[in-house]
């Protein structure tokens, strides 16, 4: 596109152009959310609404036993139920109040499924599944499992989770996908040293004989079963409160006064969410928990229970260096917006994962910045997105928005095109939009789809409802290809005219037969003056 007769006198300074080079037609075509035609492995003939849990984990032989019972929903009439299962024994498996319905049990390790067969056709209408399960707590952080850790000159040992993405089915049988909402109600069996964490306050705990005590948590909201969270062993908490909400930094035995600087961080964090997103934080507690000996890891927004690498949540002023302090701020600013956006609003399908982790490093930076201006994030942003921007020149790039169709394509997902590029694809919209209106239009995102889930074409209308604009069309030329593009200015002054000729081609290194694309560009073009900024132009 070729922009001409624009005369660029001191009275017409800065103007915003969006480059309208060519509009391209994806393979994806993403539509907005609906639990119908969201992407799955299993079925949704029976769809889950709650869970009652009861664990027993045995620290000597690092295994555990459970129960369960689901309450169910059943839309089709059918046989079976599928669910997934992983490295699980289940046994027992029958209809509450139903004698005869007493089912049959077929585990597929390579599908990560169990298929119950009923006797007879479950009716439509609501069941309660009952069921038994035993596993071995892992020794990596998949699913429940154990860390070994010395405090001290002694070994000590504890329990956490790690659910994202598919590792719910490692300790319980489970409708693992997002789509699948539902609420929870957990109770765990553990030694009477031990605090249990998980995503609700405790409700009650009964002692259980032999130095053990039963710990009952309150029911959870409509959540996603990888955002469930369970931590026991010999923790401390420092403790406060903001905007009446409960807050603890959670760490072991002897380190919580280190938890200091992040329980300052959390008490900024919150109400500085709260009023960017437009609703309260909605659980009555955020505890966050330092895990020992999870560096390889690092933090998992859980919500009400965020877990994290000690070193990613504990501070020692004497002995910690400053960029551990800004590590920190960064990490947990960076956790906690997916309070909002990933736990209240859930990504629909694993190919949405850029949702959660794209906006949440935008917004970590963005919570960083106002708080730390010295720091200039933003400046040292360009570093992880110069870094997805070199990865992004190669062939074997992806898009942002990919498919995936099994748990270890999930897995692949978490790299650095879905964080850095994601979340400057997203700084590039607000800078478009302007920060009100693309606030605003966040806030109608969350607000129409919390405890619910979500995909980026709702993202992506949301902000095209709220500003007017072609947010939806910009957008999808760069989450939905792979690449970015080069682009060309050629200027040329002819009888006091300025011309400018811009074009755009696929930048690619080692890579000669790159498919052409193009994308929506917004381009600024300014001169420096005090003279105000003129509205925005879209040429076409």
């Amino acid at each position: 596109m070729r922009i001409r007769n624009k005369r660029l006198t001191p009275f017409r300074l800065l103007f915003v152009l969006l480059l309208a080079l060519a509009v391209i037609q994806t393979g994806l075509a993403e539509s907005k959310f609906s639990f119908s035609s969201t992407p799955r492995q299993l079925s949704k003939d029976v769809i889950p609404k709650h869970y009652v849990l009861n664990l027993k984990p045995d620290l000597k032989s690092l295994a555990f036993r459970g129960t369960e019972t689901v309450d169910m929903e059943v839309v089709r009439e059918t046989r079976t139920v599928i669910l997934n299962s992983l490295e699980l024994k289940i046994s027992n498996v029958k209809l509450a109040g139903e004698p005869d319905q007493v089912a049959t049990i077929q585990l597929d390790d390579l599908r990560q499924t169990v298929t119950l067969t009923f006797p007879r056709n479950l009716k439509v209408g609501w069941h309660q599944l009952d069921l038994e399960f035993e596993g071995k707590l892992a020794a990596q952080a998949n699913g429940l499992y154990f860390v070994k850790y010395t405090s001290g000159q002694e070994e000590k040992l504890l329990l956490a989770t790690q659910m994202e993405p598919t590792d719910a089915r490692r300790m319980f049988p489970c409708w693992d996908e997002p789509v699948f909402r539902s609420t929870f109600s957990l109770t765990v069996e553990v030694p009477h040293k031990f605090m249990a964490i998980s995503n609700m306050p405790v409700e009650k705990e009964v002692a259980a004989g032999n130095d053990f005590k039963t710990v009952s948590f309150q029911k959870t909201p409509s959540m996603s079963s990888y955002l469930l969270v369970l931590a026991a062993g010999e923790f401390e908490a420092l403790s406060g409160e903001v905007e009446g909400t409960r807050v603890r930094i959670i760490a072991p035995q002897g380190k919580k006064e280190e938890g200091q600087y992040a329980l300052e961080v959390t008490k900024k964090l919150i109400p500085y969410y709260n009023d960017y997103f437009g609703i309260k934080y909605p659980l009555p507690k955020l505890d966050q928990i330092a895990i020992p000996g999870m560096g390889a890891f690092g933090a998992m927004e859980n919500w009400g229970g965020i877990t994290y690498s000690e070193s990613l949540l504990l501070f020692n002023p004497s002995s910690s260096s400053q960029q551990t302090q800004e590590a920190i701020f960064s990490v947990v600013s960076h956790e906690m917006a997916h309070l909002w956006f990933g736990d209240l609003v859930t990504t629909a399908w694993w190919d949405n994962i850029w949702l959660n982790e794209g906006f949440a490093s935008w917004m970590s930076n963005k919570a960083t910045d106002h708080f730390n201006p010295e720091w200039n994030i933003w400046l040292r942003a360009n570093g992880s997105k110069n870094w997805a921007m070199a990865s992004d020149a190669f062939k074997t790039s992806h898009p942002i928005q990919q498919p995936v169709t099994s748990p270890s394509e999930a897995i692949r997902s978490f790299d650095e095109i879905t964080y850095a590029k994601g979340s400057a694809v997203i700084r590039m919209l607000e800078t478009y939009l302007g920060e009100e209106v693309f606030q605003q239009g966040i806030c109608r995102y969350i607000r129409e789809h919390q405890y619910s889930n979500a995909t980026t074409a709702d993202l992506w209308d949301a902000l095209d409802r709220e500003s007017g604009k072609p947010v939806s069309e910009i957008a999808r030329t760069w989450t939905e290809q792979p690449g970015f593009p080069l682009i060309r200015v050629k200027s040329a002054c002819q009888a006091g005219n300025r011309t400018l000729a811009l074009d755009q081609t696929r930048f690619s290194v080692n890579n000669p037969d790159a498919t052409p694309l193009q994308w929506l560009v917004p381009v600024t073009i300014a001169r420096y003056s005090s003279h105000p900024s003129l509205p925005t132009v879209l040429l076409r």
